[in-house]
């Protein structure tokens, strides 16, 4: 019996020195479609499977999150390309890690949403009415390339500056404003309120969101970051096998409302891989000619060292 105590003793032991080492992460995120191989590492020990300790931090607003970031109160976070480049040009020392999300044919996670009055116009039909969205954005820089890819001029659209979501989504119901650059689910739920769906940036090849881990994970040979990849690639893989089984956890974690949970795609993501170069110029690019760059954030900055 002693032995048997003495060996459950040293397991024990074991165990708590093991979690003891485990490596802290607070991770900063939103509650959005493209986090939910995130929660699935959390919710189903993926991360602990992989000696690391993560804290998902949720925030409602991309602004605290990157105040968080920017302050060290995370040590990574969630976020879009454009985003990311802010933070980096100021100097916060992180690296991109993954693409969390890039758009993909059958998964309208962007698009461009038609009032209630506007349910039956076509492209043709709303040349110069307002498309409200959020300047010197990701949605910015979405409504150029949806234009590129539907032909028509930047100033196809009279362009509204709303940058509350929620304000958005309303306005465009209560016909205030003609058309909203919107993400899923919200998408979705303006074509069940009455609206309608002008395009999706579905088709356009772009990777939009990634997650980044601030530059001490990636010190020592990277191993921190490669057991991040792991857990977050098995994640991805649980959801591609089992997508129902995380029907709930998305609904709750992801804001999905009551009238779509049933119907609502559980999305197939990405399996970890980096933004390919000329894909992260074009988006430097492009925030360069807005003026929200005086200079390209040199590569060194923002991708893990192997990569640079």
């Amino acid at each position: 019996m002693k032995k048997i105590l003495l060996a459950l003793a040293v397991i024990l032991a074991l165990a708590t020195t093991a979690q003891a080492e485990n490596i802290k992460i607070r991770f900063g995120i939103l509650p959005v479609i493209d986090t939910l191989p995130l929660q699935v590492a959390e919710k189903e020990g993926l991360f602990a499977e992989h000696g690391l300790d993560v804290t998902l931090v949720r925030f409602m607003s991309a602004l605290e999150r990157d105040m968080a970031m920017q302050t060290g109160q995370i040590d990574g976070y969630f976020g879009d390309l454009v985003a990311t480049y802010l933070l980096l040009d100021r100097g916060v020392p992180m690296h991109i890690a993954l693409t969390s999300w890039r758009t993909t044919p059958g998964y309208p996670m962007f698009g461009i949403a038609l009032s209630p009055a506007n349910r039956d116009r076509d492209l043709a039909g709303m040349g110069g009415r307002t498309l409200a969205l959020s300047k010197s954005t990701v949605m910015e820089f979405l409504a150029d390339k949806l234009e590129d890819h539907l032909g028509v001029k930047h100033d196809y659209f009279e362009r509204l500056e709303v940058k509350k979501m929620p304000i958005r989504l309303q306005m465009l119901l209560t016909d205030q404003v003609d058309s909203a650059l919107l993400p899923e689910p919200l998408l979705s739920l303006a074509r069940l309120k009455g609206g309608n769906v002008l395009a999706t940036a579905e088709e356009l090849d772009l990777p939009l969101t990634v997650l980044c881990l601030h530059k001490r994970y990636f010190e020592n040979g990277g191993s921190a970051y490669g057991e991040f990849l792991a857990a977050y690639g098995e994640a991805v893989r649980r959801l591609a096998e089992n997508p129902e089984k995380y029907r709930a956890l998305m609904a709750e974690t992801c804001r999905i409302p009551k009238p779509l949970v049933s119907q609502f795609p559980v999305y197939p993501f990405p399996a970890p891989a980096l933004p390919a170069a000329a894909e992260l110029n074009e988006v430097q690019d492009w925030m360069i000619a807005k003026g929200l760059l005086k200079e390209r954030v040199p590569d060194a900055a923002a991708l893990p060292p192997a990569h640079n």
